[in-house]
């Protein structure tokens, strides 16, 4: 039996979780899957050979882009087709219209790439979320990119997180075209007050570790404004902190970040530093406009989250322009879209030039990035457009946040990533809100809680 076929359970598991959460053949192939996906360790940069590449006919074989909105098929695909009109007719787009976390979006995929070349419209190219992207990286069900030819100088300008995170036992098993750094989106206004200036310089320094954020936290609780919304604004940069997988050897691990993120959470909630709000309410939105010093962001964050224009481009804002964007205490990243190749594609050399053009070409991504303010997976592309003066944002106060979000993206590092990392980090963010409230009593009891959730879902994950 596949590997795809054999994980399944994990994955059905991993989608009704993210729901929630989000917004025949031998057992050898079992175990030798799940190991390898527990271990979080197989991003070993790919280094084998790729393959020649030729362009494809221009009388070939249909194929389908899967995706689950407009943005790609509207987007970067129109770009391929216009500068490839001659292979406009080859490539029809599938929108399945559901969010790309949706346990819905899987199965149907998984069903069709079980049927092969029987599908009515084979997943050639699949379009997926960083919270579920490793479960098609890590199927035998998806092709190996050197294989059809896309490697070496085609990802020469990529960020390499997104290099780590879409490779698998040596392999290159997906690309992305943007980049997803995370950083500190921080009030300028306040920072002039409390901190006597607002560039990012200042600010990086008086935020540079966590030791710094909380004396940070005591200035400006001082002068009567909060740190962060909530005390889960700081989740995603200490989730990337890790230093081990959330399962190795089919067990659970408890990572030292978990009880790192129990701590400081509650200590922002306990000293108020914080206005106690959960990301994404109502509460916690609301607070980019009040009282509150800064925000975790990334790209997406900060153009359509932070204080987000009307539709006709105007904005009501009090501080809609006294934002800008430094690093913060740990280099982090939040979302991004990874592309695979579907085992059975027809016309893998189509496949394989889309992939080219749409995650790897300079022009093609430097255009993208100037229209869209999408930020994009290609350092070249990110290079000239600051050199050129272009990207100046009046969410920065009319700074460029394109420099920031470059030296971010660089200090990623990612090795330990696993398919179940989104769910278990909401069941500590479950946990940390539990704690919090004081319904449990400790960082032990948060812990075994934890504990308790991997265990109603998982029962073939030991827990110790």
């Amino acid at each position: 039996m596949k590997k795809f076929k054999k994980t399944m359970v994990l994955s059905l598991a991993m989608t009704m979780g993210l729901s929630l959460v989000a917004c025949g053949g031998s057992s050898d192939d079992t175990t030798t899957q799940e190991k390898a996906a527990d271990s979080g360790d197989d991003t070993t940069p790919a280094t084998e050979q790729v393959a020649d590449f030729e362009m494809p006919a221009e009388d070939g074989e249909k194929i389908y882009v899967y995706s689950w909105n407009t943005e790609l098929g509207d987007g970067l695909l129109k770009d391929f087709k216009d500068k490839y009109p001659q292979y406009a007719d080859q490539v029809e787009y599938v929108n399945m219209g559901v969010q790309g976390t949706d346990p819905e979006y899987q199965t149907q995929i998984d069903a069709q790439l079980q049927a092969g070349l029987g599908a009515e419209k084979y997943p050639s190219i699949i379009a997926a979320d960083n919270d579920v992207a490793l479960h098609w990286v890590q199927s035998d069900y998806t092709l190996n990119l050197a294989d059809i030819g896309v490697g070496g100088d085609d990802t020469a300008q990529m960020y390499q997180y997104t290099l780590d995170y879409a490779t698998y036992n040596g392999s290159l098993k997906a690309l992305s075209w943007q980049a997803t750094p995370g950083v500190v989106c921080y009030r300028t206004d306040i920072a002039e007050e409390v901190l006597g200036a607002s560039d990012r310089d200042t600010v990086q320094a008086a935020i540079a570790d966590w030791d710094k954020f909380f004396e940070t936290a005591d200035k400006m609780k001082a002068a009567g404004y909060k740190m962060v919304s909530g005390p889960d604004d700081i989740k995603y940069p200490l989730a990337d902190s890790k230093k081990s997988p959330w399962v190795q050897d089919d067990k659970l691990n408890i990572d030292s970040w978990v009880n790192t993120y129990l701590e400081y959470s509650k200590k922002l909630y306990d000293n108020d530093y914080t206005n106690k709000t959960a990301m994404w309410s109502d509460a916690w939105t609301a607070n980019m406009d009040k009282d509150v010093f800064c925000y975790f962001g990334t790209t997406w964050f900060l153009y359509w989250s932070l204080l987000p224009d009307n539709a006709d481009g105007t904005n009501d804002a009090q501080h809609a322009e006294d934002y800008n964007i430094t690093t913060g205490p740990a280099s982090y990243h939040w979302g991004g879209t990874y592309l695979s190749v579907g085992k059975d594609c027809p016309n893998t050399a189509l496949a394989a030039l889309i992939l080219k053009t749409i995650c790897c070409d300079t022009d093609i991504l430097q255009a993208h990035c100037e229209s869209t303010l999408d930020f994009v997976n290609n350092k070249e592309a990110v290079h000239n457009l600051i050199a050129a003066g272009k990207g100046s944002s009046k969410k920065c106060g009319g700074d460029n946040p394109l420099d920031a979000f470059d030296k971010a993206a660089e200090g990623i590092s990612l090795p330990y990533a696993t398919p179940y990392d989104a769910i278990f980090n909401g069941y500590v963010d479950t946990a940390s809100q539990a704690y919090n409230s004081g319904e449990l009593k400790s960082v032990d009891e948060a812990i075994q809680n934890v504990k308790d959730q991997v265990a109603d879902g998982y029962n073939y994950i030991t827990i110790e």
